[in-house]
């Protein structure tokens, strides 16, 4: 009986690779943050199979926006470099030893700013395929700018600041003594140099007594944490070129002249001292600024957004089979591949659902929970739901996007947007007749962006859409708080209503 039971074990052991490989679903899974890296350096975009598997006899293709073009392809056990963009070749490496563990990490050296974006990273076996994703963020902080002198027009002196070696373009701005923003008066261009990096170049009229200026400039693409990256000028006063003409006459009318020279020098030393302190005042004054602009919803104006709540629920005849739904309709996370029947309604590359309810007349608000990575809106009901496309209004999608360390509307080409209003909720409100939409920061009531004359068939539905690429964390629908108010109320006539509140 002792050796039929030992038997026994020995044949399910030997049964049970098989019987967890029919249970647990494999799949790719890429990176969860952007990563960061500056142009000349390296950088591994990290990708793997989970539960690990072997991807040696696997075909594993890295690529961006093009399949049929790859960033890197092994195949057949060896790199095919006859097919790799020629942009990438020589630059792109996949460790053998790592594809035995299901490694697809690749490195990528000597980096360059067209390097910037998403990549794509597919593992099969002709029977079964996975797909993750890594972005890679590529910036550079340009130098410190310098103002000089650039000639006279009239009576005007024109003041030229130059910073070269950023990407993606900063913003520029222009100060004078008092903290106040002259930007307006400016002009600015910018150039791209043999290594795709880019030089500012700006000049502004000012009179020689003006007095102090500085020029300020400010990274549009932050780090991670948040933190806003800026260069700001050395002051520049006009009227120190008119003393050193003057020194240079002194001292070659008389040399008896010095100790008074040596006493202007010192006045004039102590006032540029004066000047440089109180222009980079006005730089940090102007940036405080520009930190504390957020403009928040009038209450009353909020009452009329949340008079138009809408209950949403996603569909799950439109999800991508990576999509788990929760069964209320209300969740949706990253959860791997689900085999779901194909239909010209479900997404089939993005991950992506759009709700059951759509629009056509009327307004709508609905609000929103996010996680770390997202992209979210509304799309038009003929809008494309198969194969690669951009979230962009002419493909008939409204949206914003986010992947934690920036934060765009999806504009052609993309609006940045200030990370401080990036929401933990996030409200949508669709006005059919006014043919725009409008997303708010729920916990403070800011206004994000606004899409205005969408372009919509006569009849054709709008529908909300949902994105996301977070396997830790639920995208969840909420239902907005609702609050007492006439919901005939306009935006104007709320905010007078605010208006007259305030001045009682």
């Amino acid at each position: 009986m002792g050796r039929f039971l030992k038997r026994l074990c020995l044949f399910f052991l030997s049964f049970l690779p098989v019987i967890l490989t029919q249970t647990v679903k494999r799949v790719v899974i890429g990176s969860k943050q952007p990563l960061v890296a500056f142009p000349g350096g390296d950088v591994t975009l990290p990708c793997h199979i989970y539960p690990r598997a072997s991807a040696v006899d696997m075909e594993v293709r890295w690529y961006r926006q093009v399949i049929q073009t790859p960033v890197h392809l092994y195949e057949d056990g060896r790199d095919r470099t006859d097919v790799q963009d020629r942009d990438y070749r020589s630059r792109t490496y996949l460790d053998r030893a790592g594809l035995h563990d299901g490694d697809l990490s690749l490195k990528l050296n000597n980096l360059q700013v067209s390097d910037n974006g998403l990549y794509n990273c597919l593992a099969t076996d002709g029977l079964w395929y996975g797909r993750g994703q890594a972005e890679l963020v590529v910036r550079a902080l340009g130098s410190q700018p310098t103002v000089t002198l650039n000639g006279t027009e009239a009576e005007q002196t024109r003041l030229l600041c130059r910073s070269e070696g950023w990407y993606p373009p900063p913003a520029l701005t222009w100060a004078d003594g008092h903290g106040n923003d002259v930007t307006a008066l400016s002009s600015t261009a910018v150039e791209r140099d043999s290594r795709g990096l880019l030089r500012v170049s700006s000049h502004i009229p000012v009179r020689p007594q003006s007095g102090v200026f500085a020029c300020v400039l400010r990274s549009t693409a932050p780090e991670s944490d948040g933190e806003t990256q800026v260069r700001v000028s050395k002051d520049f006063f006009p009227a120190v070129s008119g003393w050193a003409v003057t020194l240079f006459i002194m001292l070659g009318l008389a040399v008896a002249a010095l100790p008074l020279l040596v006493i202007q020098w010192r006045r004039m030393n102590k006032l540029e001292k004066i000047c440089e302190r109180n222009a980079m005042h006005a730089a940090i004054f102007i940036l405080q600024k520009e930190q504390d602009a957020v403009r928040h919803t009038l209450t009353s104006e909020w009452q009329w957004l949340s008079s138009a709540a809408a209950a949403v629920t996603l569909d799950p005849d439109t999800a991508h089979g990576e999509l788990t739904l929760s069964e209320d309709g209300m969740k949706m996370r990253v959860g791997g591949w689900h085999s779901v029947p194909d239909s010209p309604r479900r997404f089939d590359y993005w991950d992506c659902a759009v709700s059951r309810e759509g629009f056509t007349s009327g307004r709508h608000y609905w609000e929103v929970e996010s996680n770390g990575m997202w992209t979210m809106g509304v799309s038009r009901e003929s809008a494309e739901r198969k194969g690669m496309f951009s979230f962009t209004p002419r493909e008939g999608y409204w949206g914003l996007e986010t992947d934690s360390s920036s934060f765009c509307a999806l504009t052609a080409p993309q609006t940045p947007l200030p990370l401080r209003l990036l929401p933990q909720t996030l409200g949508v409100c669709v006005d059919m007749e006014e043919r725009q939409v409008s997303f708010y920061k729920v916990e403070s009531r800011a206004h994000i962006y606004t899409f205005t004359a969408m372009d919509l068939r006569e009849g054709e539905k709008i529908y909300p859409f949902f994105r996301t690429l977070d396997w830790n964390k639920d995208l969840v629908l909420l239902s907005p708080q609702l609050c007492t108010s006439d919901s005939s109320l306009t935006p104007e006539a709320a905010r007078a209503d605010n208006d007259k509140t305030l001045k009682e």
